[in-house]
């Protein structure tokens, strides 16, 4: 409120007191005459001061660049590579907070510059100056890095989005295929991993029970190279068995 609008609302209000002064004369209008004065003085001094209230085109702000926006999440997206990296902000030196799969779908919440939000800022802890979350890449708790009051927000590039679903190559999968058709990576190793799957089966490591619990192969985070693991007679660390799908190897 301006300095003067409390002034104008008490004119108002004289001016109201005024006039029913005029219709029917009370103290401290005892004569109509006077009542009379004091409404015209107070509709002319309304006058003076409203224009005071109205903004001055000099003091208008820019308004800032919007940006593209979906609040209700609807705009659904499809992963078309068979990683695509989750980050603190739109930026290939913002850290990596974890990765989508192929064919996984994501609600497009915001479009900036190539990159797409895909989730609302959500709270994590800073360690050390470092945001607690981030796997790899940049974790350093600041603005530049997507980090404010405490929250983040994922983005992933729009590069590797589609509003298609890509085919899922398990749909022909058959025999030992079918078996590791729910491999992470599917599409580039199945021939890998259905050959592991019937080299287990036939030395009785595992039994095709393993592999339909399972769903199949799954990428170990734990190695640089291509390392799938899968459990075979249980779901302990002991009874993990892990493939190298570029040389065939399989070790514990």
């Amino acid at each position: 409120m301006s300095d003067n609008t409390g002034l104008i609302l008490a004119l108002t209000l004289g001016a109201m007191i005024s006039l029913a002064g005029i219709i029917y004369p009370f103290k401290p209008f005892k004569k109509r005459w006077i009542a009379l004065i004091s409404f015209l003085a107070c509709f002319l001094l309304i006058g003076v001061f409203i224009p005071s209230l109205q903004p001055n085109n000099n003091e208008l702000v820019e308004p800032s660049v919007r940006l593209t926006t979906n609040s209700n999440g609807n705009d659904l997206h499809w992963v078309t590579a068979e990683r695509l990296n989750r980050r603190t902000c739109p930026s290939e030196s913002c850290g990596i907070v974890g990765r989508l799969l192929f064919r996984e779908g994501v609600r497009i919440l915001e479009r900036r510059d190539g990159w797409v939000r895909i989730t609302e800022p959500y709270a994590s802890l800073c360690v050390g100056g470092r945001v607690a979350y981030v796997d790899s890449g940049n974790a350093a708790c600041n603005d530049a890095n997507g980090f404010t009051d405490g929250e983040f927000a994922e983005w992933v590039s729009a590069d590797y989005l589609a509003e298609d679903r890509p085919p899922d190559p398990a749909a022909s999968a058959s025999g030992a295929e079918k078996l590791v058709a729910g491999s992470d990576d599917f599409a580039r190793y199945r021939t890998a991993f259905a050959e592991a799957a019937q080299s287990l089966i036939a030395e009785r490591r595992c039994t095709e029970r393993d592999f339909r619990e399972t769903g199949g192969w799954s990428k170990s985070h734990h190695h640089d190279q291509p390392i799938y693991f899968v459990y075979c007679g249980g779901f302990t660390a002991n009874k993990r068995l892990y493939l190298n799908t570029h040389t065939g190897k399989i070790f514990r």
